[in-house]
């Protein structure tokens, strides 16, 4: 792949999509299963969090919305060659075939979280939470319908299940994390909602998410690589080899939080809550660039055949 203007253009707004996705799926499960236990366990008041988490997650509605927008212009924009005027005849050419199916998902489960998370913000009406969990749900299903889940025949019958697995739950790993840090950490004063309680709610989910993203990510690599030494000597390797040492720093500084940090904050100490979250944070939207850029490479396993 030649990384000329448009391809990078592809990638960056293929990567403020996953931010997008990874923010609409963390306000959901931060709203209506983090928040919640925290109260439960450690007391405070809900109501500032619940109502910015779901000014998140209207702003991760619209940004995904524009990424989406991006997207398809500069996949359309791919079919022809750069001199060509892009015409509606080129979109709809695009749009009516399987990647052009996928991208309609897309822009339907976004849709949905716009618009459940718009109730949400008004009323906190019953609907708007059902739809903006319906739209991160559909989110996650229709992410993969756009790659080599679906459009790879080395992906075989688990390369979707394992692609919307990995999704998900990182996902839920690193969008919940965003949000705590977002609504929680940074909101200028004390949390209403004692920050220990927050991250003890939120560890286990962090966890168990975090492992299966892993997993799960472990079964697509190796279906695309083919061959261990397709990660030193391929670009689709050592941009996964990239991945994963950001990875590993994530997932090491979220084992720091979890076994230090969280502890001393329980009994009343001093702990670098906001740096270590940060940390964690910005390298794993660094991770989220990572992603995009692996996913325009080809695979291995493709350019072998």
């Amino acid at each position: 792949m030649t990384w000329d203007g448009p391809t990078l253009w592809y990638a960056a707004a293929r990567w403020l999509g996953y931010l997008a996705v990874f923010v609409v799926v963390g306000a959901a499960v931060f709203r209506w299963w983090v928040l919640p236990r925290a109260v439960r366990d450690g007391g405070g008041d809900p109501t500032g969090p619940a109502s910015r988490a779901a000014t998140w997650g209207r702003a991760a509605s619209v940004l995904l919305a524009l990424a989406l927008l991006g997207r398809l212009y500069w996949q359309s924009r791919s079919m022809i060659e750069p001199e060509e005027p892009l015409t509606g005849e080129i979109v709809r050419l695009v749009l009516a075939g399987a990647w052009g199916r996928g991208w309609l998902a897309q822009a339907g489960a976004a849709l949905l979280a716009l618009i459940g998370w718009r109730l949400v913000g008004r009323a906190n009406q019953a609907p708007g939470r059902w739809l903006a969990l319906a739209g991160a749900l559909g989110l996650v299903l229709a992410g993969p319908l756009v790659g080599h889940a679906v459009g790879l025949p080395a992906a075989g019958s688990l390369g979707y299940p394992a692609t919307v697995v990995h999704l998900g739950a990182g996902a839920i790993w690193l969008g919940t994390l965003g949000v705590i840090g977002g609504v929680a950490l940074r909101s200028g004063g004390p949390s209403p909602v004692p920050v220990p309680a927050l991250l003890a709610a939120f560890s286990p989910i962090a966890l168990a998410s975090g492992l299966a993203a892993m997993a799960a990510g472990t079964v697509v690599a190796w279906r695309y690589l083919g061959t261990v030494e397709a990660l030193w000597t391929t670009a689709y390797g050592q941009a996964l080899l990239l991945k994963i040492a950001t990875l590993v720093v994530v997932a090491a500084t979220g084992g720091y939080n979890w076994r230090v940090v969280l502890p001393r904050l329980r009994a009343g100490q001093s702990a670098p809550i906001g740096v270590t979250a940060s940390l964690e944070i910005g390298v794993g939207v660094l991770l989220l660039a990572v992603t995009a850029v692996l996913v325009s490479l080809g695979a291995p396993v493709e350019l072998s055949e």
